[in-house]
């Protein structure tokens, strides 16, 4: 992780804004004033509860919704409000992972195919070495080269997580944003999943966005960690330091909920809660 240099990822100052559905010009802020950087090869965590604002900061990276005010840079250019045609050479320095592999992968198309097609524009790649490609980067997904020739209703929820991030590797992305990228999966998956990405982190250096309502997620893969609550960032910094001294009372507060390993002591817990 180089984190002398500048970031590869600057947000300064983000505002989003959503209509208010049946009154006219009025809006309400989902992201409000956001700043934050990624270095390279840091992963960020973008903690926050459900509402918090936490994917539509993210979809205004990745150009999905539209930026009210703010800037966005990727290895300082401006990617703030490109336009669809100057945004398409992105996908090669920016990619996503998002949280239900069910519906993330088109059911239609062989996984050769959905892996192939960011290939196919850019770099001129023969068929035999967008192939190659797309069986190098199954194996480091830990999946074999014969996926490429079946349908992704073959496979289990982990696997097809494990589809989606070599989709998501085949551009050799400078910055992937995680979103909630193990939150649908069974826990035994989860840590699978999450250490594959850190393996492929190391592989290549990559940065990463990983946009999570889990504490002890955050923990396990983070350098940084950012904690949104609102449309804001309420506490951000090293890792260890904000989830083991927290200065904010929401921060505190996500902690406190966090669940613990041992599923008597939570199972305890609950029932406290429930009494009380």
């Amino acid at each position: 992780m180089n984190t002398c240099s500048a970031p590869l990822l600057d947000v300064a100052d983000l505002r989003v804004r959503f209509a208010v559905p049946g009154r006219h010009g009025r809006t309400v802020p989902a992201v409000d004033g956001v700043s934050l950087r990624i270095g390279r090869g840091e992963t960020l965590g973008l903690v926050g509860e459900s509402g918090s604002g936490k994917s539509t900061l993210g979809n205004a990276i990745l150009g999905r919704v539209p930026v009210a005010e703010g800037r966005i840079l990727l290895d300082g250019e401006d990617i703030t409000r490109l336009s669809g045609k100057r945004r398409r050479p992105l996908a090669r320095r920016l990619q996503v992972v998002f949280q239900d592999p069910y519906n993330s992968l088109n059911p239609a198309r062989t996984v050769g195919q959905t892996l192939a097609e960011p290939l196919r524009f850019g770099e001129r790649l023969t068929r035999a070495e967008i192939l190659a490609k797309v069986a190098d980067t199954l194996r480091r997904v830990g999946l074999t080269p014969d996926a490429a020739h079946r349908y992704p209703t073959q496979f289990s929820g982990g696997q097809r997580q494990r589809i989606a991030i070599a989709r998501a590797l085949v551009p050799e992305p400078e910055l992937v944003v995680c979103d909630e990228p193990t939150s649908a999966l069974d826990l035994s998956v989860q840590a699978q999943i999450l250490n594959l990405l850190l393996d492929l982190q190391q592989q290549f250096g990559l940065s990463y966005l990983f946009i999570t309502h889990d504490i002890d997620v955050v923990r396990h893969v983070s350098h940084r960690v950012a904690v949104m609550y609102r449309g804001r960032i309420v506490e951000q910094g090293d890792v260890e330091q904000v989830t083991s001294y927290p200065s904010d009372p929401y921060t505190r507060a996500l902690l406190s909920a966090a669940p613990v390993p041992d599923p008597r002591e939570q199972a305890r817990r609950r029932g406290a809660r429930t009494a009380s």
